[in-house]
C-alpha cells in the first residue's frame, strides 16, 4: 500500500507510512478475526517477538515524528525501497520453496533471535510501514517448534503484528501525519476485499501467492526507484 500510494497517487512519504499503518491495524484485527479461526495462537512465541518489536516500534516512531520535524525525510523512500524489496524477496523464496511444515531437520533456534529479530521488524515497520506479516512470519518460520502447522503460523503472525502496527499508527495519529480521507477511502474498498480474501485464501496454492505477491512488490521497488 505505501509504495502505491507514494508512487501512484504522490501521497507525501511521511503521510503514507503514517496511514497505511492505521489502515493496517484495523485489516488485521479483522483477519485475525477470521484466519484466527484455522489455528491457535502461539502465545510463547508471540511474547517473545512482542518483547522486542514493541519497544523497536516506539523507538522508530519517535524516530519518524523527529525526521518529519526537521524535514530530513528523503531517506525513508530509500529505506521503503529495501524492506519493499526484501518483502518481496522472502515471499518469492517461501514460493519456491518447500512447505514450512517440512522444517524438521532444522536445529532449534537461540532464544535471542526472537526478540532480537522483532526488534528489527518493528524498528523497519514503524519507518516504512512494509513487512509486518511476511518478515514476521520468515522470522516465526525459524523460531516456532518444529513442524508447526502453517495456520497457526498465520494467526501468531497476524496478532503479533497488529500491535505493531497500532502503537506507530497512534503515534503518527497524535503527531498529525494520518489523512484521515485517504484511510477512509482504503478502508471502504478493502474491508470487504479482506473478508472475500479470507475466506477464498484457502483455495489458492500458497506457493502461487507467495510467488504472484512476490513479483508485485519487486517491481513497485523498482518503480520507487524510478519515481
Amino acid at each position: 500500500m505505501t509504495p502505491i500510494l507514494i508512487s501512484g497517487f504522490s501521497v507525501a512519504v511521511p503521510v503514507a507510512i503514517a496511514t497505511d499503518l492505521l489502515f493496517a491495524t484495523i485489516t488485521k484485527i479483522l483477519g485475525v478475526a477470521i484466519h484466527g479461526r484455522a489455528g491457535r495462537v502461539d502465545w510463547k512465541v508471540t511474547r517473545a517477538l512482542w518483547s522486542g518489536s514493541l519497544p523497536g516500534v516506539l523507538v522508530g516512531s519517535l524516530v519518524l515524528v523527529g525526521l518529519v520535524t526537521q524535514g530530513a525525510t528523503n531517506w525513508l523512500m530509500w529505506l521503503i525501497v529495501v524492506f519493499v524489496a526484501l518483502t518481496g524477496w522472502t515471499l518469492l523464496r517461501r514460493g519456491f520453496h518447500a512447505p514450512v511444515t517440512m522444517r524438521t531437520s532444522q536445529a532449534p533456534a537461540p532464544r535471542w533471535l526472537a526478540p532480537l529479530g522483532g526488534a528489527g521488524i518493528g524498528l523497519g515497520v514503524s519507518l516504512t510501514s512494509v513487512g509486518a506479516g511476511v518478515l514476521g512470519m520468515a522470522l516465526l518460520v525459524r523460531i516456532s517448534p518444529r513442524d508447526t502447522q502453517p495456520q497457526r503460523l498465520v494467526a501468531t503472525d497476524l496478532l503479533h503484528a497488529i500491535p505493531v502496527a497500532m502503537i506507530a499508527g497512534i503515534s503518527y495519529t497524535v503527531s498529525g501525519l494520518v489523512d484521515w480521507g485517504l484511510l477512509g477511502t482504503l478502508l471502504l474498498g478493502s474491508l470487504p476485499g479482506v473478508v472475500i480474501g479470507s475466506l477464498l485464501s484457502g483455495r489458492v496454492p500458497g506457493r502461487v501467492m507467495n510467488s504472484a505477491l512476490g513479483i508485485i512488490l519487486v517491481g513497485l521497488a523498482v518503480v520507487l526507484l524510478l519515481t
